[in-house]
């Protein structure tokens, strides 16, 4: 389950790789995942990371500025049995679109 997907999205396991693949790849080129920490205690496993790339496609609905972008995520993921169970997840998507509208 994905706590943070928005209400009415889907919000399975497989709704973060349909943000990246239908919402962030189209948009951003050269996209990378940085990890700058990482930490682990029991089954669930928090990440600080920053995602970052051009801004060369339509982003929620702003057309390409050929900006360079990034994103900070914090996630918490629950592991169970060896597979991803539930999602919790922080960014700041929000403030990076309204600064490209004013582009």
């Amino acid at each position: 389950m994905n706590h943070s997907a928005p209400p009415g999205a889907p919000n399975d396991k497989e709704s973060l790789w349909q943000t990246f693949a239908l919402m962030l790849r189209p948009a951003i080129s050269s996209l990378q995942v940085v990890i700058d920490d990482q930490l682990a205690e029991g089954n669930k496993v928090t990440s600080r990371k920053r995602i970052s790339g051009l801004h060369s496609g339509t982003l929620l609905s702003v057309p390409a500025t050929h900006s360079r972008i990034e994103i900070a995520v914090i996630d918490i993921v629950e592991i169970i049995d060896g597979q991803y169970a539930a999602h919790w997840g922080m960014n700041n998507l929000a403030a990076v679109v309204a600064q490209l509208k004013q582009a």
